[in-house]
C-alpha cells in the first residue's frame, strides 16, 4: 500500500511548487516493525503547483488532518494558509484573514505554528502574539484573533484533545512563554513563563516543539538550552506540564553530547520520545530518550539539525526534517525498534519538511520552515547555531 508524505519542494531559494515523497510499502506495521533496510527507498514521486503561477519565498508550518484528507500550509509570502486535498492533490483554497505576512524578520512574520483542531478548526499563530480561528471548510474567523499577550509572533502548537486545550509557544519573546487556551470557549486559561520561577526551566534560547503525550495526558515542550548563555552552549532539555493546571511536573535535562539544543520533538512508541537537535561545532546529533525520566536510549551522529519532526505509528517510524544537517538538507527517518536504522530519501532538488507521519495513503507533515535574506545576529536571536529561522 502506498504512503504519502507530504513536502516542499525548493528550486533557487523559492518555492513554485508542493512536493509529495511517496513509497511502497508492506501493509501497516506494528510496533515491532524490521529494520528499514527491508524497505524500498522513498523518493519524490510529483509535485503540486500552485494556482495562478504563486512562488512561495517565505513559509512555515503545516499539518494534514487525515480524516478531512486536507494539507494546511502556513503560506507568508502571500498571507494565507494554503488548503490542499490530498485526495486529488490539488489546492482547493486559500484561506487569508489578515496574517502578518513575511515582515523580512521571522520574530514578527505570520502565518506561524498551523493545526487542525477536532476536524472542524485551523488554529494558526500570528504576529503581533496572536491566534487565528479559522473554519476549517469557509476559512472565516470563528473568533477575533485570541491574544496570547507578547510581543513577537505566537509559534509552535500542540492539541490535548482530552481535555479540549490547546498549547502555543511564544518562542521569539524573551523570556519564551507557552499559553494554554480552551478549544471549546476559545479563551486563554493561563500562561507560563519560561524564565526558572514557579518550578520552570530558565529557556535561555528559546522553547521549540509541544507534542501532547496520549499516553499520560501530559504536554511535552522541547528547550533548546536552560540557564546558558543564549548559544546552545549550556544542555537543554523537556519540560512537561499538566495542561489542565498548567503545573510543571518536571524537566528533564539532555546531555549535549547526545543532543545539542533539543528542538523537534515527537511522542514515540513504548516510552520513547525522539528529539530533534540542532547542529554545533562538537556534536550533530538526533536523540531518543526516555519520557520519565530523560534517560538517553539512542543518540545518533552526524545526524543533526532536525527541528519539527514526527512518529508514525503505522511503520514505527520516526521522521526528522533535519534541513541544517551538516550533509546538506535530509528527510531522516529512523526505525523505533532495534538498531535505529536511518535512511534518507534522495531526490533531484532540495526538499525541506517540518512534519512527517505516514499513515495508509495520508500524511501529517509540517514545512521547514525558510525565510529570505541572513539570519539574525540580534543579541536576542536564538537561532546562532544552525537554529532555524
Amino acid at each position: 500500500m502506498s504512503k504519502w508524505l507530504f513536502a516542499i519542494g525548493r528550486v533557487r531559494g523559492t518555492i513554485t511548487a508542493l512536493a509529495w515523497v511517496v513509497a511502497i510499502l508492506a501493509p501497516v506495521l506494528g510496533a515491532t516493525s524490521p529494520s528499514l533496510a527491508a524497505e524500498p527507498p522513498y523518493v519524490l514521486s510529483g509535485v503540486i503547483t500552485l494556482p495562478g503561477g504563486d512562488v512561495i519565498t517565505s513559509f512555515d508550518i503545516s499539518f494534514v488532518d487525515p480524516v478531512l484528507n486536507r494539507y494546511v500550509l502556513a503560506n507568508r509570502t502571500s498571507k494565507a494558509i494554503i488548503v490542499v486535498d490530498t485526495t486529488t492533490n490539488q489546492v482547493v483554497a486559500q484561506f487569508k484573514p489578515g496574517f502578518a505576512g513575511a515582515s523580512g524578520n521571522n520574530d514578527t512574520s505570520g502565518p506561524d505554528g498551523v493545526l487542525v483542531v477536532d476536524h472542524k478548526e485551523i488554529w494558526a499563530g500570528d504576529f503581533p502574539s496572536r491566534v487565528w480561528v479559522l473554519d476549517v471548510n469557509t476559512g472565516a474567523p470563528v473568533v477575533p484573533p485570541i491574544s496570547t499577550g507578547g510581543t513577537n509572533r505566537a509559534d509552535e502548537m500542540c492539541y490535548d484533545p482530552a481535555d479540549k486545550i490547546l498549547a502555543v509557544v511564544n518562542n521569539a519573546d524573551s523570556p519564551p512563554f507557552i499559553t494554554f487556551i480552551s478549544t471549546t470557549s476559545h479563551t486563554v486559561l493561563g500562561s507560563v513563563v519560561l524564565d526558572g520561577t514557579n518550578g520552570t526551566p530558565k529557556a535561555t534560547n528559546g522553547a521549540e516543539q509541544c507534542q501532547w503525550n496520549h499516553r499520560d495526558g501530559k504536554i511535552y515542550v522541547s528547550i533548546p538550552e536552560i540557564n546558558g548563555a543564549g548559544d546552545n552552549s549550556s544542555p537543554g532539555g523537556v519540560v512537561v506540564f499538566e495542561p489542565t493546571t498548567r503545573a510543571v511536573l518536571r524537566t528533564m535535562v539532555i546531555p549535549s553530547a547526545s543532543c545539542t539544543g533539543p528542538q523537534g520533538l515527537a511522542i514515540g512508541p513504548g516510552h520513547q520520545i525522539g528529539l530533534g537537535c540542532n547542529v554545533s561545532p562538537t556534536a550533530a546529533n538526533t536523540a531518543i530518550i526516555d519520557e520519565r525520566d530523560g534517560t538517553v536510549l539512542a543518540s545518533l551522529p552526524n545526524e543533526g539539525g532536525g527541528d519539527e519532526i514526527w512518529y508514525n505509528p503505522g511503520n514505527n517510524k520516526y521522521f526528522f526534517a533535519a534541513r541544517s544537517n551538516p550533509a546538506g538538507e535530509s528527510l531522516v527517518i529512523i526505525d523505533a525498534g532495534l538498531g535505529f536504522a536511518t535512511q534518507k530519501p534522495s531526490t533531484s532538488q532540495a526538499i525541506s519538511a517540518r512534519r512527517w507521519a505516514a499513515s495508509t495513503r495520508t500524511a501529517a507533515s509540517r514545512s521547514s520552515r525558510r525565510r529570505p535574506g541572513p539570519r539574525r545576529s540580534s543579541p536576542r536571536s536564538r537561532r546562532t547555531l544552525g537554529r532555524r529561522p
